[in-house]
């Protein structure tokens, strides 16, 4: 039981959202065949289905029986597009602290390039 209606509910949803409901018009295209080939015993399948699906259709007397071959015009379309919603994403990134620390600086005088110039003179000979 459970199969059979796995079997229709799958059907139904094929036959519905897709173009297999066309394949139901088969019985019309072999029938209408059937129609062309009692007019011209001499047509075979292949020229049949090139003159109705490949060639440009001509408006002439069967055109309305033309148009209902399966595959020559569309049905009304129900498109179903599948739509997975995800889940809202949050992002834990772990904030590392800087930690200060107190360094101990030796030199806090003023810096070498900030001392005077008489330091940096060159050596005085005295003569008495």
């Amino acid at each position: 039981m459970r199969k059979a209606t796995a079997i229709f509910l799958f059907l139904v949803y094929l036959l519905g959202t897709t173009d297999a409901n066309q394949l139901l018009r088969l019985p019309l295209l072999i029938e209408h065949y059937q129609k062309h080939q009692q007019e011209d015993p001499h047509i075979t399948l292949t020229s049949f289905l090139k003159l109705h699906y490949i060639d440009e259709q001509p408006f002439d007397d069967d055109y309305q029986q033309d148009m209902q071959l399966p595959f020559k015009s569309p049905d009304a379309i129900c498109m179903v597009m599948p739509t997975l919603v995800p889940a809202p994403v949050t992002l834990f990134v772990p904030v590392k602290e800087i930690l200060r620390e107190n360094y101990l600086l030796k030199n806090e005088g003023a810096p070498m390039y900030r001392l005077p110039d008489n330091v940096f003179q060159p050596p005085k000979m005295n003569l008495f």
